[in-house]
């Protein structure tokens, strides 16, 4: 038999998991601009690469992209939040959502103001509370559960202890929640999560 570098006799300590649902301080590490294609995205997106900065789940983010980075080569990043730019035309909700989220910015970044004339690394940096939801969805027909960021939070609503757990995003599909229903009714097994899709920008 012939060996290979850097073998080492070890406990597989399995995947490190995602944070649990729950609000947390964090910061953005990088932000990307990806503009709309007309086709599947038909809108101007700032994707927000995120992790966390105090407690248990500290660089919580970062230390899952390294490990599965390790294990399984090139690999995405699961702290993603897209703040889409809403339109002249959109819904007010969405220009809701927009405001509220760069407010939450403003407000844990004393002197930091969004500015229109300047690009999206004006974002890179700044510190924030990530709000974190349950996400049910299915992939090449089974069901799988996570969590994901679902909006920013304000830093004074967090201290307080006002933050509200949100709704869980349910994106299975009507066949998979059936099956899934069935199956739990069974055996009693639940969800498995799986990574994101988008590849971190450094």
């Amino acid at each position: 038999m012939k060996g290979y570098d850097g073998y080492q006799a070890k406990k597989n300590e399995g995947y490190l998991s995602v944070p649990p649902v729950g609000v947390y301080k964090a910061v953005i590490q990088k932000a990307r601009f990806v503009s709309a294609d007309g086709e599947k995205q038909l809108r101007d997106v700032i994707e927000l690469f995120m992790d966390i900065t105090e407690g248990e789940y500290k660089g919580r983010y970062m230390e899952i992209f390294n490990d599965q980075k390790e294990r399984f080569g090139e690999v995405s990043y699961k702290g993603l939040y897209r703040l889409t730019i809403p339109k002249n035309e959109d819904e007010a909700w969405r220009k809701s959502k927009f405001e509220h989220d760069i407010w939450c910015v403003e407000e844990c970044n004393a002197g930091f103001h969004w500015d229109w004339d300047k690009d999206e690394s004006q974002l890179n940096g700044k510190k924030v509370c990530i709000n974190l939801r349950t996400r049910l969805y299915t992939y090449n027909g089974k069901n799988y559960e996570t969590t994901e960021i679902g909006r920013f939070e304000s830093i004074k609503d967090f201290e307080a202890g006002k933050c509200k757990t949100l709704k869980v995003n349910d994106r299975r599909s009507d066949e998979a929640k059936n099956a899934a229903e069935a199956q739990t009714s069974t055996d009693g097994s639940s969800f498995t999560e799986v990574t994101a899709e988008v590849a971190v920008p450094w």
